[in-house]
């Protein structure tokens, strides 16, 4: 098991780091949608950077007010909630 940590400076950046995060634990899009009610076209959309207008102009204002974002998962092959739990669910 390994930490992976990225810093996000971008709508971009955020997606590849969902995209990353999300294949570290071994879920598809389809199975990360059922477990969170988001569609899978909408985390399609993310991890391909088709993203808003409104995640744009949030990290301009984040830029402008010197925020940073760092993305934090481990490589450890199951979801987090099904580490809590003791297993899938």
């Amino acid at each position: 098991m390994s930490r992976q940590i990225a810093k996000i400076h971008s709508p971009a950046d955020l997606g590849l780091a969902l995209q990353q995060a999300r294949l570290a634990v071994g879920l598809s899009q389809r199975e990360l949608s059922a477990r969170t009610g988001v569609t899978q076209s909408a985390i399609s959309n993310l991890e391909s950077e088709s993203y808003t207008l409104y995640a744009e102009r949030l990290f301009k204002l984040f830029r402008e007010c010197g925020v940073s974002i760092t993305a934090e998962w481990d490589d450890r092959g199951e979801p987090a909630h099904a580490a809590a739990s003791g297993g899938p669910r």
